[in-house]
């Protein structure tokens, strides 16, 4: 019998990880907590967790988000000499993520995004991961990266990692990245007990790093495996899986498989085929206007698109036309200004080096500090090659500030004094409505009469 912290369970999103331990509680009867059952980036930041000290980081790191990636990404542009406008962050980010996905360091980028920047991309990535250090935080992509740095500088910890994780699952495999996979097979090399759970016609995802081939190559990997096909499907109708078993037979790399279902033969698929977004906004909404001639409920009826984006173009026609509609779904809940505003709050509540943090919100809401002055506490930080946060408790000290500028200062580090003399004691929700409040924070959104706040 296998123990339950013997076994590593990954997969790609937090709503399937919660799933999955569902699952297992009701199963067992016995709860999850503690388990190594989560998404890849969870399961990579645990272990990052446990050893920050052997690629230079701090306790207590933090991990940014795209909008803070793309925030150190200009300041390293700027660093630089390189013109934003003409060489964007944003594109810059999406280089160093795909080098991260490839599981490549600085010293062994491929070619792909050398040239960004007037060939400066390697150099830019290695100041970018040098900034990173320097404030003590990791992207995403680092939280896999850097366990295969750990695996591969200390090989004792890899091995206990490998004596931990005995029996090793992987949910929808096919939609792994190269660093995912190296990082699998590094540790499931001692004992070879990998599961792996995929579909190599649904893979999607190559244009975020996904490698189908990974699927592909399994069983060349691990020799004595056995391949099982899932070819029953429960979910469509006759007509849909012989359309998609003839479609995808053209496809030359696959493992092979032949859907079928016993639930009947089904409607008949109806293709549309139009040249543009805007024909096919025209197209789906005269097949609406058809529908609620036969008295058919507007509520009833649902489109669904893969980004955000495409709504517009449906927008734009229903106005036209006078159809009523709602976008379901928009600005993600940690994506939001009051949720990120927030968690900057408590990020520096435990952290001196999060600089991005300080930055964040050392004048929400206002404190009387201007551009001039943060300017002085930046150029000391510098200097000293210190935290903001720590330059700012020197600054205070002497007279480089305005009058104002220094008290407002002063009462903001002595609050933060405070609340982490507190925050210990006190349950999150406590620090929490502690910190927005004395901070001034929740007063900001409520003397603020716009819809939004």
């Amino acid at each position: 019998m296998a123990s339950s912290f013997n076994i590593l369970t990954v997969t790609f999103t937090n709503k399937a990880a919660s799933e999955m331990k569902s699952r297992i509680e009701k199963m067992l009867g016995t709860s999850t907590a503690g388990w190594w059952i989560g998404t890849f980036h969870s399961m990579g930041a645990r272990i990052l967790r446990k050893h920050p000290e052997v690629i230079g980081l701090k306790k207590q790191f933090t991990i940014i988000d795209v909008d803070d990636q793309i925030r150190v990404l200009k300041q390293v542009l700027s660093y630089h000499d390189i013109d934003e406008k003409r060489w964007p962050a944003k594109n810059l980010n999406n280089i160093i993520q795909r080098w991260k996905d490839r599981g490549c360091n600085p010293d062994n980028v491929d070619e792909f995004g050398k040239n960004f920047g007037n060939n400066k991309g390697i150099d830019l990535y290695c100041s970018y991961q040098a900034r990173l250090k320097s404030l003590n935080v990791v992207d995403y992509g680092d939280l896999l990266l850097q366990n295969i740095n750990i695996f591969k500088n200390q090989p004792d910890i890899l091995e206990s990692y490998q004596n931990k994780f005995k029996y090793i699952l992987v949910d929808e495999y096919q939609d792994t990245n190269f660093c995912q996979y190296n990082w699998l097979n590094m540790l499931a090399k001692k004992y070879n007990n990998i599961c792996v759970v995929g579909d190599d016609d649904q893979s999607i995802y190559s244009w975020r790093g996904a490698e189908v081939g990974n699927i592909l190559r399994f069983e060349n990997d691990y020799k004595n495996s056995l391949t099982i096909k899932l070819e029953k499907n429960y979910r469509s109708t006759g007509n849909i899986l012989e359309a998609s078993n003839f479609l995808i037979s053209n496809n030359k790399k696959r493992m092979g498989k032949n859907l079928w279902t016993d639930s009947g033969k089904g409607d008949k698929i109806d293709v549309i085929n139009t040249d543009n977004s805007e024909e096919e906004a025209i197209a789906i909404s005269d097949r609406i206007e058809i529908l609620k001639k036969n008295k058919e409920q507007l509520s009833d009826i649902a489109i669904l698109v893969r980004a955000t984006f495409q709504t517009r173009f449906f927008e734009e026609r229903f106005i036209k036309i006078g159809l009523p509609y709602k976008i379901i779904g928009g600005t993600k809940f940690y994506e939001r200004s009051e949720i990120k505003d927030a968690i900057a709050y408590f990020r520096i509540l435990v952290s001196d080096f999060d600089d991005l943090a300080f930055e964040r919100i050392i004048n929400i809401p206002r404190r009387g500090l201007g551009d001039q002055s943060l300017r002085k506490i930046e150029i000391l930080a510098r200097e000293k090659k210190i935290s903001l946060l720590n330059s700012s408790r020197i600054i205070v000290q002497d007279d480089t500030l305005n009058s104002k500028a220094k008290i407002n200062l002063s009462r903001f580090l002595n609050l933060l004094d405070v609340w982490r003399k507190k925050y210990k004691n006190l349950s999150a929700s406590e620090i929490s409505e502690l910190v927005l409040e004395e901070s001034g924070y929740t007063e900001y959104w409520q003397n603020d009469k716009s819809i939004e706040s």
